[in-house]
């Protein structure tokens, strides 16, 4: 099953040609579906890049270069550590996400699709869990819910992540708090703003998180 669409692989394609692409690697839901999980379709690409003061350089030089290739593109965001942009060509739209991410990793990049370099499976697992506990979007419920089901286990990628953000604290406690806001998913795909490729059974999910945020909440007593 074909994840990308025509555009991305276009805009992916640039993107490569572009002045210190190599120091930046596409990451997060799309990277995970297209070439790891095949679960679901991604309408956005994330570049990340350990280089905090290559972002907004890197986020003009390729607006620049997708209006050279035909594409109408819009800066929307622009921030010293992210940078937001839209590319639409043809009546398609694709959103283009370019951000710092620490440089902690626990494997080396070592994969390239049309030029980029791809995140590790377990750094985008890492980074996947982090996102749901400071967000709760439906699509990083079915991400961890997938991950854990098919590559590694959830205890596996919390413990991941509590190595990364040690700093930070990622707390048990808070993150059993995230996990329990899976009950507030809708009841039926068609109410899922997830495109989905592979079967998803909701109330297996549902229950999946709401499980573990149970028995994470016990253990805390």
């Amino acid at each position: 099953m074909k994840i990308l669409t025509s555009q991305q692989e276009e805009i992916l394609k640039i993107f490569s040609t572009t002045d210190d692409a190599q120091q930046f690697y596409l990451a997060g839901g799309t990277a995970l579906a297209a070439f790891y999980l095949e679960h679901r379709l991604s309408e956005d690409l994330d570049f990340f890049t350990p280089q905090e003061e290559l972002v907004q350089i890197l986020g003009d030089k390729l607006r620049d270069a997708l209006e050279k290739a035909g594409f109408q593109a819009k800066t929307l965001r622009k921030f010293k550590t992210f940078y937001e942009l839209i590319a639409t060509k043809e009546g398609e739209s694709t959103l283009i996400h370019i951000a710092f991410d620490a440089p902690f990793r626990f494997e080396p990049l070592t994969r390239k699709e049309f030029g980029v370099k791809i995140d590790t499976l377990v750094d985008i697992a890492t980074n996947k869990l982090l996102a749901l506990w400071g967000r709760y979007a439906p699509k990083d419920f079915v991400d961890i819910y997938f991950l854990a089901k098919e590559k590694f286990s959830l205890e596996e990628i919390i413990a991941k992540a509590k190595a990364k953000e040690k700093d930070e604290g990622l707390e048990e406690y808070f993150l059993a708090l995230s996990f329990h806001k899976a009950k507030d998913l809708p009841e039926n795909l068609k109410s899922l703003p997830v495109r989905m490729i592979k079967e998803l059974n909701l109330k297996e999910l549902k229950d999946f998180f709401v499980e573990k945020s149970v028995a994470m909440l016990a253990q805390e007593k």
